[in-house]
């Protein structure tokens, strides 16, 4: 019986500290395999990120956060994305990125067919198998899950995007994800990946959590300059990550609530002095 282990990693989203947080403990009995199922970049060391998981020779799929980039980079993207202050975060993070960044990222796939020997192939996608940016929560739409795995050959669905871990077995099908190694959104403050074991007949998935290194991350996010030139969405992040709740949506959804209030009730982007507002009336739960 050949024996298979794989590790998943999933939404890292530029977060160096959290990532080197699991890996000193995945790499204490290496794994056959590791698979990174999209939006590695998205904070303040997105570069550095993507250069340690290069690294570990990892299979790579895009995320949404990845696909944007490559909008950017291909001058496809909105023109709002370069000069809406709402959009500060994207930019910063896309002038992280080396061209040499950019062109590893633009050879990737949206998703992944992997087989290994003696054991069952198993498809990734990030979100769902048609869409990068769909979100789908199993536990509140079980027959969105349903329709995701009818969708591929393989039995075995790696997926991430909603920042929630998950194990999930319907009609003798099995969907992994792993959540998340930046802001976690399982209701409690934590990171997680997840591994699955060859067992000579299915795979074995087991979630793993660990728990940020706050001190560390909230200094990445200063000394880097990404805190002051994101804010009011690099504060959003950074109170997701302490609390597991998901301060970024509420904060765009209390920025567009208060253009409406101001009569732009039909709008795509938050003009910039609405999106400021509505940071500085925001009611953080901490201080930074």
């Amino acid at each position: 019986m050949t024996s298979q282990r794989i590790v998943v990693l999933s939404d890292i989203h530029g977060i160096l500290v959290s990532l080197n947080t699991a890996l000193d403990e995945i790499l204490r009995d290496p794994p056959d395999e590791i698979i990174v199922s999209g939006d590695f970049v998205g904070g303040p060391q997105s570069h550095e990120t993507l250069a340690r998981l290069r690294e570990l020779n990892c299979h790579f799929i895009l995320g949404n956060g990845e696909i944007r980039m490559l909008q950017m980079h291909e001058r496809t993207a909105p023109k709002e994305w370069w000069t809406y202050r709402q959009f500060d975060l994207g930019r910063l993070v896309f002038n992280q990125l080396t061209e040499e960044d950019l062109t590893f990222i633009a050879t990737l796939p949206e998703q992944l067919h992997l087989a290994f020997t003696g054991a069952e192939p198993i498809r990734v996608v990030h979100a769902t198998p048609w869409s990068s940016s769909q979100l789908m929560y199993p536990d509140q739409h079980p027959e969105l899950l349903q329709q995701a795995l009818e969708a591929i050959d393989e039995n075995v669905l790696i997926l991430g995007h909603i920042h929630q871990p998950g194990i999930y077995h319907v009609n003798e099908k099995l969907a992994v994800n792993a959540g998340a190694l930046s802001n976690n959104l399982a209701g409690k403050s934590q990171i997680s990946y997840a591994s699955l074991v060859w067992d000579g007949g299915t795979w074995q998935p087991t979630i793993h959590t660990l728990q940020p290194d706050y001190e560390a991350i909230s200094t990445s996010f200063r000394e880097t300059g990404f805190y002051e030139a994101a804010y009011p969405f690099s504060r959003a992040f950074l109170e997701s990550i302490h609390t597991g709740e998901d301060t970024p949506f509420y904060l765009i959804e209390s920025a567009f609530k208060h253009a409406a209030e101001a009569g732009l009730d039909d709008i795509a982007y938050v003009p910039d002095e609405h999106w400021l507002a509505a940071g500085k009336a925001f009611p953080w739960k901490m201080e930074f």
